[in-house]
């Protein structure tokens, strides 16, 4: 398998190993409520280690939005990998030859460890969902492949972030991506949602799936279908004559009688078949509705033209994930949200867009959530919309480096945001780091966002 590799990438991974974990210290004056969810300020590689003993394979989905290595310092958080924080982090871990590093060295010798630390609270069967945009979208992925393994990819999702497309560019950049691999892909269900694109007229929302089961190609070699008197039809009475076109399938050579929506006598059909077994099963079993291997209950039917049709019930809310995601807000509409509760946070990630991610990677109304870069707690928000709207019990832990942001940005957001969901025994404690004496663990590191 192809690997990675970039300067300072074997010292990062042994000075990790001689990381101690720190203690959590909970502060009941920023504290909210009475539930179990977490805002921790500090460095988050050291949190994640803190939290390793108790949350080891527990994290039901990790969703994180690193520093994009703009190289922007005029922001509320500083973008880049050359951060002071980032610095002293990479100092300790690497001495003088942290100072010889590219800017893109210096950013994968951040990530990476952490990358690692989190793929270690993640349960078999949970997700990691990382944003990132063009400039470290191609190392980032290799990145995730050399931490996850290859085979445990899921998708790369591109979302439309950009409000105003008018304003004049060269080349205007309106989407960034979302990275998304599986801790076990074998063990990955997704979510039952609809993308936004899915509109209300859309087959997809019916309540029953239909589609035809005549299907000729090279996998499809031409058998025939023996359809029995008693076979349903889909209409009351008629007579359906042999097609004349050599082009219309499927082929018979006698009229098929219909009366009281059965057919009166055996026909012989030759085609190419989608689903002939579970037919023939149908069929075997006296015309009763079938169960596929997902659960749905399933039938089969004669239409009018000759066809036969298989129909199969929506057992729950359908099911149809794109990898494209528009209508989910922008940055500007989601900034301008938190500046009407007196919040300011440049390009903080709007709530519908994690919502949806929330819904479609990880459908579990009990899952623990992490994220690693807490910013200004879109996150937080999302998972108590969810649980408001479906009754779920979700968690979610928020570590925020800078303690400003944690303060004044993440904390009220979220004390804002459960004021107005107004769910009782909800609520989330405010804890800080407190590192250990080891120097491997007292080092603070890169800047968090949204």
């Amino acid at each position: 398998m192809a690997t990675l590799e970039w300067e300072g990438k074997h010292a990062v991974a042994a000075y990790v190993e001689r990381m101690v974990p720190g203690t959590l210290m909970h502060d009941p004056v920023l504290s909210c409520g009475k539930g179990r969810d977490r805002i921790i300020q500090g460095d988050n590689l050291a949190i994640a280690h803190t939290l390793m003993p108790d949350h080891a394979g527990r994290v039901d989905m990790v969703l994180i939005d690193p520093p994009y290595n703009t190289g922007r310092r005029d922001w509320l958080y500083d973008d880049s990998a050359s951060a002071p924080p980032a610095l002293r982090w990479l100092d300790a871990a690497l001495g003088p030859a942290a100072r010889t590093l590219s800017r893109q060295d210096r950013w994968l010798c951040l990530i990476y460890p952490r990358l690692i630390a989190l793929k270690g609270l993640l349960a078999e069967n949970g997700v990691i969902a990382c944003c990132i945009d063009d400039r470290e979208y191609p190392r980032l992925r290799l990145l995730m492949e050399d931490v996850f393994g290859p085979e445990n990819f899921l998708a790369t999702f591109v979302w439309i972030n950009a409000g105003n497309i008018d304003n004049h560019s060269r080349i205007k950049t309106n989407h960034e991506y979302v990275v998304v691999f599986a801790r076990d892909a074998r063990r990955f269900v997704p979510g039952r949602v609809l993308a936004p694109q899915v509109g209300a007229r859309s087959k997809l929302r019916r309540p029953v799936i239909r589609n035809t089961i005549i299907k000729n190609g090279p996998r499809n070699p031409v058998s025939e279908l023996v359809l029995p008197a008693g076979f349903p039809a889909a209409f009351e009475d008629g007579d359906i004559s042999p097609p004349r076109h050599a082009g219309f399938w499927p082929r018979f050579d006698v009229p098929m009688v219909v009366r009281n929506s059965r057919l009166v006598a055996p026909v012989v059909l030759r085609s190419g078949w989608s689903s002939r077994r579970q037919c023939m099963a149908f069929i075997a079993g006296g015309f009763r509705d079938i169960t596929d291997r997902r659960g749905l209950k399933t039938r089969f039917y004669l239409t009018p033209s000759g066809a036969v049709f298989m129909e199969k019930d929506r057992n729950e809310a359908s099911s149809h994930i794109l990898t494209v995601l528009e209508g989910m807000g922008t940055v500007q509409q989601a900034a301008a949200d938190l500046a009407r509760q007196g919040v300011r946070f440049d390009y903080p990630k709007p709530v519908p867009l994690v919502r949806y991610l929330l819904g479609a990677l990880c459908p579990n109304p009990h899952a623990l959530v992490l994220d690693a870069f807490g910013g200004s707690g879109t996150t937080g928000q999302a998972v108590m919309e969810l649980n408001a709207a479906d009754g779920g019990t979700r968690r979610f832990i928020l570590m925020e480096r800078d303690e400003r942001i944690a303060t004044t940005v993440t904390q009220p957001r979220l004390a804002h945001a459960l004021a107005e969901q107004g769910q009782q025994d909800a609520g989330f404690r405010f804890c800080r780091l407190v590192p250990s004496a080891s120097p491997a663990s007292s080092v603070i590191a890169a800047a968090g966002t949204p």
